[in-house]
């Protein structure tokens, strides 16, 4: 029963079409990562922290002044 309807669907193409799908975006972050350079990837690394650092000085200095 499984069978007739995985054959009637196409289900195996589309497996097959997911699983390639998905190894191609898998080698594409992997060459990227691999290409990367480290002061691009630790500027990326900083990015959240820049954020957070920039509030709290705002906040100290509305503390402070207000």
């Amino acid at each position: 029963m499984l069978q007739e309807l995985a054959g009637e669907t196409g289900a195996a193409g589309w497996a097959i079409a997911s699983m390639l799908f998905f190894a191609v975006v898998w080698l594409i972050i992997v060459w990227r990562v691999v290409r990367a350079r480290p002061d691009e990837m630790e500027a990326r690394a900083r990015l959240a922290l820049e954020g957070e650092a920039e509030e709290r000085d705002e906040a100290r200095t509305r503390g402070h002044h207000g």
